[in-house]
């Protein structure tokens, strides 16, 4: 229990939620949850333990996931890698309770689905972007994720980008000189009618070519304007983003996702100087 105490505060996991994760009453035996800790922090079955473990309450599952965390912490220590980096990576569990409540209006966990990628040492937050072992057209590949946190200042950009190449060049079998590549909303071509060319959006899909993209995805809706299954009328007008792309779409423009890969090979690419 002091582990996982000491594991809520090294994260910065809310009072409440943390309160809450240690109150949570476990539908498992001892062995049993012991049993899916030791499966999540498995490349090749978190799939299928978080399956099991999704019937539970959010912070029934969340105490689990935690639990997994321990062990995944002592593979990053056999392994080599500061343990900034895995308190980094799994600050994951506080952004997204809090993320739930940004929604929700309370605190909540619902990403069960994702968050074996971390566990099992797939994915790693190295300074403002996580990047996850992967792979495309049929070679490995880094895709890269964007935190909800996180400053796309180009200057930083460029660190994380540089210390990702350091980081795999280390740890990372045979990723060292992977493509990086990336699905996300921040690189739908319509951002570049909402939002002026040397926004930090704009600066951040300029890094990438765009290889395809799916207008009809509603992917950006929760991300923009923080609630899931809005209607365009509904979406709010706090920034200017959400003013203008609520315009947008309801005059009939679409946003949906994008396909980008890194189009050129220097690691440090200024897209703010392209």
């Amino acid at each position: 229990m002091e582990k996982l105490k000491k594991l809520m505060e090294d994260i910065d996991m809310p009072a409440e939620a943390a309160a809450r994760v240690l109150a949570a009453e476990l539908p498992f035996s001892a062995d049993q949850t012991e049993a899916l800790s030791e499966r999540l922090t498995d490349k090749d079955r978190y799939k299928e333990a978080a399956q099991e473990l999704s019937a539970a309450e959010g912070f029934a599952q969340l105490r689990v996931f935690l639990c997994a965390a321990l062990k995944t912490r002592i593979r990053y220590a056999e392994k080599g890698i500061p343990d900034e980096i895995f308190v980094q990576t799994m600050k994951c569990f506080s952004r997204f309770v809090g993320e739930h409540r940004a929604s929700c209006g309370e605190y909540g966990f619902d990403r069960g689905f994702w968050v074996g990628r971390q566990l099992s040492l797939l994915l790693f937050r190295l300074g403002e972007l996580e990047y996850e072992c992967a792979d495309y057209e049929g070679e490995k590949a880094l895709s890269v994720h964007i935190p909800s946190d996180a400053d796309l200042t180009p200057e930083k950009l460029d660190r994380s980008f540089a210390a990702a190449r350091e980081f795999f060049a280390k740890y990372g079998d045979g990723y060292a000189e992977a493509k990086f590549f990336c699905y996300s909303w921040l690189l739908a071509p319509a951002l570049g009618k909402l939002l002026p060319p040397t926004s930090k959006i704009a600066l951040f899909q300029r890094r990438f070519k765009i290889v395809k993209t799916d207008e009809d995805s509603a992917g950006y809706i929760p991300w923009v304007f923080k609630k899931h299954d809005l209607k365009p009328e509904d979406f709010p007008e706090n920034t200017t983003l959400q003013k203008n792309m609520k315009a947008f779409v309801l005059s009939g423009g679409k946003v949906g996702e994008a396909l980008g890969v890194i189009a050129v090979s220097y690691t440090h690419l200024r897209a703010h100087e392209t």
